[in-house]
């Protein structure tokens, strides 16, 4: 983080503290380095050669911090598919940003549309390219802002027509 963008965040945060609103729970929390922990654990902080197209990334020990639980579970949420863990060589995963909404949940619909466009699970990649690729059905953004702004029918309908593509040239 540039010096300017982390001054800004502190200052951000002060203002959010300012109004008095989060005194009782900040004097709740009894260790604020826990707190700060889980704040900049909401930061992701993986580095990859794929992040212009769809990162930045989580690493599941930095993704389980922000969401308050266990790497465990983050893990059975990949396997089961309610996340979209990406193998990188090192054989871990890593967790694309753009599909959590702000408070670490995932996007409505999200494991859906993955069933959708990867049932056996065989190209993650090819569905978070997907999942963050500009597209004229989606108004000119990404399917995952589109499934953030509540556009799920026209995520679902673009998911079909693709699985359906990709059916045919197999």
């Amino acid at each position: 983080m540039t010096g300017t963008a982390e001054a800004a965040l502190l200052a951000a945060i002060q203002d959010r503290l300012r109004d008095g609103r989060y005194d009782d729970a900040l004097a709740a929390v009894g260790d604020v380095g826990v707190l700060a922990d889980r704040m900049v654990a909401a930061l992701p902080a993986v580095k990859h050669e794929s992040d212009a197209l769809i990162g930045p990334f989580y690493d599941a020990a930095s993704l389980a911090s922000w969401r308050g639980v266990t790497r465990q579970a983050i893990s059975k949420a990949s396997t089961k598919g309610d996340l979209l863990g990406l193998k990188i060589g090192d054989g871990s995963r890593i967790f694309p940003s753009f599909q959590f909404g702000p408070s670490g949940a995932p996007l409505p619909r999200l494991r859906e549309v993955l069933m959708l466009l990867d049932p056996d699970r065989i190209d993650p990649w090819g569905s978070a390219l997907w999942l963050n690729t500009v597209a004229d059905a989606f108004g000119g953004t990404t399917a995952a802002q589109a499934l953030r702004d509540g556009r799920h029918d026209v995520v679902l309908r673009a998911a079909r027509r693709a699985e359906r593509a990709w059916l045919a040239d197999a």
